[in-house]
Formats: structure tokens, C-alpha cells, sequence
């Protein structure tokens, strides 16, 4: 068994901006995120009802933070459209749909 410390990317696309003219604000963003992440957080991956019949490999973890926010945040002028898991510095994946 063994920890990551994980840095989460999030674009987020939109059609329309809000009356300050932005799609939505980074903090509002960063809040939701922070929400689906702390579930992930100091936990053992594999006992979480999201990991039990599939490997939480970093496209997986990808892909489960992507649909959580999803729900918190797609509506019908946003949508969650990737999101990037660093392992390391060098090392990334890319979950889109």
C-alpha cells in the first residue's frame, strides 16, 4: 500500500458568461472539487464503493473525479470538460469526454 499526493486540473467550458463576464468562478471550482477529492483523501482506494470492481488507477480516479463533479457543476450553460490527474511533475493523465 502506498500514498499520492495528486494535483487535480479541472476545465471547465461554458456558452455563456455571467453578468462579471466569466463562465464560473475558480473558487467555486476549487470548492467543488475540494469536496469530491476529500472523499479520496487519506483513504484506502480500493474499500470505496467507486473502486470495489475496478482499479483506482490514476485514469480511473480521473474519470470517478470527473463524473462527481460533473454533478456539482454541469447545468445548461457549464460543463466539466477534463480533468487532469498529476502524479508527479512529469506525470499526468487526461480524462475527457
Amino acid at each position: 500500500m502506498h500514498g499520492h499526493n495528486w494535483k487535480v486540473e479541472v476545465e471547465v467550458s461554458g456558452n455563456k458568461l455571467d453578468n462579471i463576464g466569466m463562465v464560473i468562478d475558480f473558487k467555486k471550482i476549487r470548492n467543488m472539487t475540494n469536496k469530491v477529492v476529500d472523499k479520496l483523501d487519506h483513504r484506502f482506494l480500493n474499500d470505496l464503493t467507486a473502486f470495489k470492481k475496478i482499479n483506482p488507477t490514476a485514469e480511473n480516479i480521473a474519470k470517478y473525479i470527473h463524473i462527481e463533479l460533473t454533478k456539482l457543476i454541469n447545468n445548461d450553460k457549464i460543463i466539466v470538460k477534463s480533468i487532469k490527474l498529476w502524479e508527479t511533475d512529469k506525470s499526468a493523465v487526461t480524462y475527457t469526454v
